[in-house]
């Protein structure tokens, strides 16, 4: 709500600026059909601007965030939760929100009783004639004349009386759209209610619509003084209906004068071109920076002086497990092949930046990880601005020039080459790194079933404990950990699953995921190597179990035996809030946050990874946020390469601490 709110703080400061500029430029002259696209123009611009965003790419280079320490998880007994001071959620923002919205209710309110007031009286009355597409309605009230829409209302005294001219001025309003136009103002002033330039800007809107119409009277052969004496007579307006235009209106001093006053020159209407400048200063104040990451270990020395026709290198770095052989051809050992493009007075242009748009579009494959190189694809842009005849001048394989070949045929469409101002044929040449890099750590896994009994499952085979060494594949060569996935059902009390985990520190450097029967994982966590005899460590304080750690950066969260939720010593029980208290903390504190779990032995083992769950909810949405500041796209669009870097930027840092009892 508060990202609307500040939309429409933005679109009030627009409409000022654009109603400002009206008023000392153009509201005195006497063009009163072009004032009203004006004022009606620049209203409905004022709320589009604030939408309009322009993006700019700008590359930033991106230092490898090592995975911090604060990652893996340790043991912790006997720990008292530390204090969690809650974001200052100050109340303005919800008064606020309460405040507008009773505004605009208020105002749509009186908009809505204004039609309905009208509709009754058109009902009510007695329609009379047709004429020119308007319907005349009578009604036995005493009010002015006021047209609404299609539909032209007098009282029986003036449609007795002499009413030609009024005919004319409110047919006026009609042909001419006015109450179109007050109700769109009308529902927009909704929005700005809080604002005085959209009061303002509806009152001279009104005023023109009442220009425009006494001008048709005047133009058709009434006598003006004769017609000015009518006004008067009806100085007193008793219609009283706000979106209706009103044959008497309480701006009769400036009808008129505007009557009697002399046509302005054509060539002051230039003065609307202020508005240009007006619009880029809106839309450059608007304008956001989104800073593309550039890997610098994948940058290549190669020479910014390529031949005609050459386009921007793409690196596309993909992640294996091992070292393979690979086939590697490097452009800084081999020359570069030569292209010949007719001379051209202008050259082809992709509607959009081409070698970032490939860029975003090419995959590493997995089984293509085994490959890595350089690939030249060529291709020309014909003269109807298609790309054809794709080819590729250095291969790496098979697979891998097929991926790049087949993006190119989808390339977005091309402004074709000019020469002597036909359009022309012309050739370019894509180069395409593929890197391959080995991940860090590579891992053996086995699945363990904890049953309510405390006996473990795996394989077949039922066992203890105290057996679970013998079950546990060790750690092979080239391998940091081996992973244990536990699986349980929801209601084993988290103290089975303890004495499972501690079974399992006893052995030494393992990775323990958690999840339900059959299901998929949900949570991974990191267990270090035990020293020394391998027993479990028991840290016997949070400065012992978080030595070199802020403390403010901490967040215990507690669970008790019953599943109740505790945020330091808060109590929380709804989830949303859970995860909104969560991402603030996460935010205000950044990569030194901290998040210690804290439960009994009876709480149970889906209440323990419920709060996982909710956990993990609050890194991916601070992630999206993140990676919609920087790459302008959300975390699920994200290549793997940019989803490894915004995860750098966001480590996840949750540590176990169980509660003895």
């Amino acid at each position: 709500m508060t990202d609307f709110l500040l939309y429409d703080a933005k679109v009030a400061v627009a409409l000022l600026v654009f109603y400002l500029f009206y008023r000392f430029l153009l509201k005195k002259e006497t063009f009163h059909r072009f004032n009203r696209v004006v004022l009606v123009g620049t209203a409905v611009l004022s709320f589009l601007l604030p939408l309009c965003i322009i993006t700019i790419h700008k590359p930033v280079e991106m230092e490898t965030v090592a995975p911090k320490p604060a990652e893996v998880v340790t043991d912790l007994s006997t720990l008292e939760p530390a204090p969690f001071v809650e974001p200052d959620l100050s109340w303005w923002p919800v008064a606020l929100t309460i405040l507008f919205w009773a505004g605009v209710a208020f105002v749509l309110a009186r908009v809505l009783v204004s039609i309905l007031s009208i509709i009754r009286i058109i009902r009510q009355g007695e329609r009379v004639a047709e004429e020119d597409g308007c319907q005349i309605v009578l009604t036995d009230r005493d009010i002015d004349p006021f047209s609404w829409m299609k539909s032209i209302v007098l009282s029986r005294k003036d449609w007795e009386a002499s009413h030609a001219s009024i005919l004319i001025h409110e047919k006026a309003h009609i042909a001419c759209g006015h109450s179109i136009e007050v109700l769109l103002v009308d529902v927009l002033s909704a929005l700005q209610w809080f604002n005085p330039a959209i009061w303002m800007l509806r009152a001279d809107l009104k005023e023109l619509h009442e220009f425009e119409a006494d001008g048709a009277v005047l133009r058709a052969g009434a006598n003006l003084r004769e017609y000015q004496y009518l006004l008067i007579r009806k100085t007193v307006s008793k219609s009283g209906y706000s979106v209706a235009n009103s044959f008497n209106h309480s701006i009769l001093k400036n009808r008129i004068t505007m009557m009697s006053k002399s046509r302005s020159p054509l060539s002051r209407g230039l003065r609307v071109l202020w508005l240009l400048p007006l619009v880029c200063l809106a839309l450059g104040l608007q304008a956001r920076t989104v800073y593309v990451p550039v890997d610098k270990d994948s940058e290549k020395n190669v020479s910014d002086e390529r031949p005609q026709g050459y386009l921007t290198e793409i690196v596309v770095i993909g992640y294996a497990d091992r070292e393979a052989t690979r086939h590697s051809r490097s452009m800084e050992t081999t020359p570069l092949p030569s292209i010949k493009n007719p001379d051209m007075d202008t050259e082809a242009v992709c509607s959009e930046n081409f070698s970032w748009w490939l860029n975003t579009r090419l995959i590493y494959p997995d089984e293509a990880k085994t490959d890595d190189g350089t690939i030249l694809a060529k291709f020309t842009v014909g003269k109807d601005g298609k790309v054809k005849d794709i080819g590729i001048l250095w291969s790496v394989s098979e697979q891998l020039d097929g991926i790049v070949a087949q993006q190119i045929a989808q390339s977005p469409d091309w402004t074709p080459a000019m020469k002597d101002g036909k359009p022309v044929e012309m050739t370019f040449i894509q180069p395409v790194v593929f890197m391959v890099r080995v991940s860090s750590q590579t891992t053996s896994s086995v699945i363990l079933d904890v049953r309510a009994d405390g006996s473990i499952e795996s394989g077949g085979q039922v066992f203890t404990i105290s057996e679970l060494k013998d079950h546990i594949p060790p750690v092979k060569p080239g391998q940091s950990l081996a992973t244990v996935n536990l699986r349980a059902a929801d209601d084993i009390p988290m103290g089975v699953i303890n004495d499972v985990k501690n079974g399992l520190r006893a052995i030494g450097s393992l990775k323990i995921q958690y999840s339900g029967p059959a299901r998929k994982e949900e949570i991974t966590r990191y267990m270090p190597p035990l020293p020394g005899n391998g027993k479990v460590k028991v840290a016997k304080s949070l400065d012992e179990m978080f030595q070199g750690v802020d403390r403010e950066t901490i967040l215990m969260i507690r669970i008790n035996s019953a599943g109740k939720i505790w945020l330091g010593n808060r109590r929380v029980d709804d989830n949303a809030e859970i995860v909104r208290l969560g991402k603030a903390f996460l935010k205000e504190h950044g990569q030194e946050t901290h998040f210690g779990l804290h439960h009994d032995r009876g709480t149970s083992y889906g209440a323990y990874r419920h709060i996982q769950t909710l956990l993990m909810q609050v890194y991916e949405e601070v992630r999206d946020e993140k990676a919609r500041d920087i790459f302008g796209k959300s975390l699920k669009e994200l290549s793997p390469d940019e989803r490894s870097q915004i995860n750098a930027m966001v480590p996840i840092a949750i540590s176990e601490a169980d509660m003895l009892g």
